[in-house]
């Protein structure tokens, strides 16, 4: 997919419609946007709502993302060629991210092959209650297929991916009421992550993949900072930072709440605001939901899915389905 790139790190620019300006959500870098890529860009943009609308062009029009991505190269440290079809390729902390159909995969630098480790690690280690549990939540978890090391001296790891599944933030700005059912997503993960003991440090927009068909979270990224209840933490991405309580990043220790907070900041991003403060300037979201975005996590992720379960019947009345997106200019406007 021919996209806007950075030039300083590589990452999809995001463009304001009402701004001639280009800005990376990565490393900050504005760049000026020239008519013929405003409009290479929102074709992109309507490309993938008819993805989401799922009108009758839908399967088509994924087909066409594909046939217009990508193809990047990756070298074995025995030369054997490792050749992607990408669609997407960004930053994430400390390695390069490239989606591709079915697989989305993650390299790391030499001297970050540690984080390649853990990754593999911490994915292994998440618990299920039951057998049942283990087939309806297993799927938004990593499943590793390969990793290798790569010719340079770093690392690769791949897992699946269905076709369907796209990183969450090419969703752009949401409803609120879509930006609900991400949030209820969320929490269940939150809750199994809470149940196999692990703490993520890395729960942010650009960890996190949708199939906006089903309305599913993927928590794909971040697990190469994640550790375990209560102990040391090995690092923690940016907007996690952001929100980890003070005595625990100054102990560097790994404490759930840190993810039940960052659930609340890519919330708010993904309702446009920068920080959970400037939702206070959003006139149409109803009070409960931005008091819990505005208020500190409840004392565990299951208290905390209970409250959200509240604040969700307060905000909107009885649950129900609600389908993503409606019309282009809802979602991207």
């Amino acid at each position: 997919m021919a996209l806007l790139k950075c030039k300083m790190c590589g990452g999809t620019l995001t463009i304001d419609k009402d701004s001639s300006l280009a800005v990376c959500p990565y490393c900050g870098t504005k760049s000026t946007v020239y008519d013929q890529d405003r409009k290479l860009f929102e074709q992109f943009q309507t490309m993938f709502a008819a993805l989401l609308n799922k009108d009758a062009d839908a399967g088509k029009t994924e087909e066409g993302f594909w046939v217009e991505a990508t193809d990047e190269e990756l070298v074995r440290e025995d030369g054997e060629i490792i050749a992607i079809r990408c669609l997407w390729r960004m930053k994430a902390d400390f390695c390069t991210v490239y989606v591709a159909k079915k697989n989305v995969i993650y390299t790391f630098d030499k001297q970050y092959e540690a984080y390649a480790d853990r990754y593999i690690k911490m994915v292994s280690e998440v618990k299920y209650p039951n057998r049942e549990m283990e087939q309806e939540l297993k799927n938004y978890i990593p499943q590793v297929v390969t990793h290798c090391r790569l010719e340079d001296g770093g690392r690769m790891v791949a897992i699946e991916k269905k076709p369907g599944v796209y990183p969450l933030r090419l969703l752009g700005i949401l409803l609120d009421r879509h930006a609900a059912w991400v949030i209820s997503r969320l929490e269940n993960l939150c809750c199994l992550l809470s149940y196999s003991g692990i703490v993520l440090n890395g729960l942010t927009l650009d960890n996190l993949f949708v199939e906006p068909a089903t309305h599913q979270i993927y928590l794909y990224g971040g697990w190469w900072f994640a550790g375990y209840q209560n102990g040391t933490m090995s690092g923690i991405s940016a907007d996690a930072r952001k929100c980890i309580y003070r005595k625990y990043l100054e102990s560097k220790r790994c404490h759930f709440s840190t993810d039940l907070e960052s659930l609340r900041l890519a919330a708010a991003k993904l309702l446009g605001c920068e920080t959970r403060e400037a939702v206070e300037d959003l006139l149409t979201l109803p009070e409960p939901f931005r008091e819990f975005l505005l208020e500190p996590a409840a004392g565990s992720a299951g208290s905390d899915f209970a409250e959200w379960d509240r604040v969700l019947e307060a905000s909107y009345g009885e649950r129900k389905f609600i389908p993503l997106p409606v019309t282009d200019e809802e979602i991207y406007s």
